[in-house]
């Protein structure tokens, strides 16, 4: 059964709470890195014009912003202009370049100087190759992110023209998203999942699921952020859960949408020993049982378990053993499962047909 109510806070409505909770989902992840807040408020601005048929521009393409800790500093130097509250101002996005605040706000903003390609070598001979830097492309509908500067890797997201919704297919859709451009391949990993240099040897980091569970959570809230708010270390009265989902009820408040429960199976351990195929198994089995107990205690409407699979042998489906399919028959309904393949190189990804490797 779930955790005995909350006494009541004295003076306080419910209605007031509900409401207030009801903003949570719009606000920003402070759990999420400075590089990550400024992605998510970046790609909130440009998928809020998208949805809106981007009033107020013209003919351009393409609008660039900047994290710098100095804006106005910055845009000073390259003859800048102030810019504040771009929603609420309406302020134009494409044909500029925005030197900004962390939450994308205020700062400076100039004409894009140079051509489109030649935007990272500009921003490299100006001292800023470092900074966060995002690209945002209209008739391509992509918003393309590197958050640790010019030499970084580039996350590709698609600017939606209509907002998320809290489907399990809108789920699948941002898990399938997450898999691809995070953890298929060592370039896109967060650090972490792989022992460093050891990848190609499948020698997992000393945590790699709590590393996945960590990045995971920034990046649902980087996808439903206004719908649905991710949050993970969910203590209960019978466990933790990994990641919970909570959205916004009809008549305001939070409830719980999804039970997201990880499971990381792998050929090593981090100290390089060979990792028997009972004790995946035995994670598998496990992780069963919690999705399902903790979607009961919190009646959620889903539960699922994710598990990422490090083998470097994968060619045996650990989830059609008769261990698994027992377990599932114990619940109704059973848990969703998704197994997530993880590389240990690109080529190793693409010799398994991932596309784009």
């Amino acid at each position: 059964m779930a955790d005995k109510e909350s006494e009541r806070i004295a003076g306080v409505e419910d209605e007031e709470l509900a409401a207030v909770a009801g903003l949570i989902p719009a606000l920003p992840n402070m759990r999420a890195s400075r590089a990550d807040r400024f992605a998510q408020a970046v790609r909130s601005l440009v998928e809020r014009r998208a949805q809106e048929g981007w009033p107020n521009e013209g003919e351009a393409d393409v609008a660039v912003f900047v994290l710098v800790d100095y804006p106005r500093k910055v845009g000073q130097v390259h003859g800048g202009r102030p810019f504040a509250d771009p929603v609420g101002q309406g302020t134009s996005l494409l044909g500029r370049m925005f030197f900004s605040s962390a939450d994308a706000t205020h700062g400076q903003f100039i004409p894009i100087p140079t051509e489109p390609g030649a935007i990272l070598e500009w921003l490299h001979d100006c001292g800023l190759g470092a900074c966060p830097i995002i690209a945002v492309y209209r008739n391509a509908k992509q918003m393309v992110t590197r958050r640790f500067g010019i030499d970084s890797s580039a996350q590709n997201d698609a600017i939606r023209d209509q907002e998320p919704s809290a489907t399990m297919q809108e789920l699948k859709d941002a898990l399938l998203h997450y898999h691809r451009s995070r953890v298929v391949t060592p370039s896109s990993c967060p650090d972490g999942v792989w022992k460093s240099d050891h990848a190609h040897r499948y020698i997992p980091g000393p945590h790699p699921e709590r590393t996945i569970q960590s990045d995971l959570e920034v990046a649902l809230n980087f996808w439903f952020r206004g719908v649905i708010r991710a949050e993970g270390e969910d203590r209960t009265n019978i466990g933790r859960i990994d990641v919970r989902l909570l959205k916004k009820e009809p008549n305001g408040g939070l409830a719980y949408w999804a039970i997201l429960e990880l499971k990381v199976i792998k050929s090593f351990t981090n100290s390089s020993s060979v990792v028997p195929t009972s004790v995946n198994l035995e994670a598998i089995v496990k992780g069963i049982g919690q999705a399902a107990s903790y979607r009961m205690n919190r009646c959620a409407e889903e539960g699922l378990l994710e598990i990422y699979d490090l083998r470097q042998d994968k060619s045996e489906d650990l989830t059609a053993k008769a261990d698994v399919s027992a377990t599932l028959n114990m619940y109704s309904p059973p848990p969703k499962i998704d197994v997530w393949a993880v590389f240990g190189s690109a080529e190793d990804a693409r010799n398994a047909g991932q596309v784009g490797f």
